[in-house]
Parts: structure tokens; C-alpha cells; sequence
């Protein structure tokens, strides 16, 4: 099936969410994977230290009474899958990183020869667990808001490379299933249309990071992650190019977004810097 997909025009092969807990089946895929040359891209959870933790463990889940979900749940599959890939020797993808021992796992993996990157979400870059304490079920996500000490390694990575990417890990609910308390609600925030204000107001303004390595990391860092053309301006190259206007202040609002999902932990908050329009291969396809 994988070399079906990849002959229809697959660019990657993902578990989307659901582990694989089974090291050789993951070693199957790798395998696999080396016959249609796509990457593999992984949400890497080990489910029996994550079950039942809805929040980061540590000081806020233990004064908010909730179950944790430490960062080893992420790390120790982090480890696993960069192992493998080791001794596969084939490439992958690491899907929303939030925990610092994952960096770490994933750069020394780098440094070993291992043809691993990463990405990281603009929530995991601008808040920490300590934005929980709301109790906004809009704050619930997986993997979960961490230590002001995992989001201060995340950005390390972002600024020296070692993760090349940022996405949004873009997961929409219903109001109704959101509007529950926090334990019970689902995880997972919406992020695309908010994707850049949240980084270049959090980030850009504030100073953290330089407005070119956010540009690079959303759009040549991402393709390279494919093994997609990376985008560039120049006589005769596909159009793909997205019009900023950082001078724009907007108040992030549920009348405002184009998704029928409005679970966003921005709800309310008013951002600098916004997409006016975007244009693929060479067609107009958003304006705002």
C-alpha cells in the first residue's frame, strides 16, 4: 500500500496521531519506506506513560490536580525511532517536538550522521504550561504545553537549525466538545490562520527571534523536510508566494476565522503582523 500511495502522490507516510508502540513494526516501515524513498513523519508518544495525563507533569499539574503527561512519554519514542532509523539508515520526520530531552536525543542523532529533522508548533514556541492555569480547554493539546525550560530549548533549536520547521499541528473541534471541562475536553487547538501573528508578535516583536529565521523555518524549512522545491522568487518559478502585512494589529475573534473551528487559544487576543494574501502556483487562493 505504501508504494500505491507513493505512486499517487503521497510526500510522506504518517501514524497521524497514533503511535507505533511496536518497535518492529516501525522498523517494517523504515524498511518499507526505503522502497518509495518518502520519509516517515511521527508523533512520538509512548501511550503507557502518557495515558491519563491531560497536562504537562510538574509543579501546575500537581497544584491543578490533573493527571500528568510527562516529556519522557515523548522522549523515550523520540530515542526509539531515531535509533532505528540508525540502523536503517533512512530518514524521518519528528512531529511536533515539545520536550527539551527530545532536542537533545534529536541532536545528538544529527551529529551522529542520522538524516533526522523536526518541526515544532507556534504554541509549544510562545506559551508554557503555565498558560494552564485558565483553565481554557483551548490550551489542551497533545503533546501538552511544557516547562518554561522545554520551550526555552525549543527556540534554541529552531534558531540553530537543528529543528527546521514549524507547523501547526492544525487540529479542529467543535464548540461543543471543547465547551466541557478541562479533563474531559478533546485534545487539540487550531493554529493556520493564526500561525504567524502568534509567532511574529510573540517572537519577532519581543525579540527572541529574527523575522528570517520564522520565514525560513515556515516555508524553505518545511519543504526541505519533504523533500519538496523549496520556494523561491525568480524569473520563471512557480508563484508560490504569501503577501505580509506587518504593520496590521488584529484581534483574534470567532467571527473572523475562515475554518468552522474556532478552538484557539489566541481567542481574544490582539496580534501584530498578518497574511494578506496568498498565491499558489501562480493562483490567488486566500485573501484577508
Amino acid at each position: 500500500e505504501m508504494a500505491e500511495l507513493a505512486d499517487a502522490g503521497a510526500i510522506a507516510f504518517s501514524d497521524d496521531g497514533h503511535p507505533v508502540t511496536a518497535p518492529g513494526l516501525m522498523r517494517r516501515a523504515l524498511q518499507y519506506g526505503s522502497v518509495t524513498g518518502l520519509k516517515l513523519a511521527l508523533h512520538c508518544e509512548e501511550p503507557t506513560l502518557s495515558r491519563g495525563g491531560h497536562v504537562h507533569e510538574g509543579t501546575v499539574s500537581a497544584e491543578l490536580g490533573f493527571g500528568g503527561y510527562p516529556s519522557i512519554a515523548e522522549s523515550v519514542m523520540v530515542e526509539r525511532d531515531l535509533s532505528l532509523a540508525a540502523y536503517e539508515e533512512r530518514p524521518l520526520h519528528l512531529l511536533h517536538l515539545s520536550a527539551r530531552e527530545s532536542v537533545a536525543a534529536l541532536r545528538a542523532a544529527r551529529e551522529c550522521g542520522v538524516e533526522a529533522t523536526a518541526e515544532v508548533t507556534p504554541h509549544h514556541l510562545c506559551l508554557t504550561d503555565e498558560a494552564v492555569r485558565t483553565l481554557d480547554s483551548n490550551l489542551k493539546m497533545n503533546p501538552p504545553l511544557r516547562s518554561r525550560e522545554d520551550r526555552a530549548a525549543l527556540i534554541d533549536a529552531l534558531r540553530d537549525g537543528t529543528i527546521s520547521a514549524i507547523a501547526t499541528d492544525h487540529a479542529p473541534h467543535a464548540r461543543h466538545e471543547k465547551e466541557v471541562p478541562f479533563e474531559a475536553a478533546p485534545f487539540g487547538v487550531t493554529g493556520l490562520e493564526t500561525a504567524f501573528g502568534a509567532l511574529y508578535t510573540h517572537l519577532v516583536e519581543t525579540g527572541v527571534l529574527p523575522l528570517e529565521t520564522i520565514l525560513e523555518r515556515m516555508s524553505a524549512g518545511a519543504a526541505r523536510a519533504y523533500g519538496l522545491v523549496e520556494p523561491a522568487i525568480a524569473v520563471g518559478a512557480r508563484a508560490n508566494l504569501v503577501l505580509l502585512d506587518l504593520n496590521a494589529s488584529w484581534r483574534v475573534e470567532e467571527g473572523g476565522f475562515r475554518s468552522r473551528s474556532k478552538n484557539s487559544w489566541l481567542l481574544g487576543e490582539t496580534l501584530r503582523g498578518k497574511v494578506r494574501a496568498t498565491i499558489a502556483d501562480g493562483r490567488m487562493v486566500y485573501e484577508g
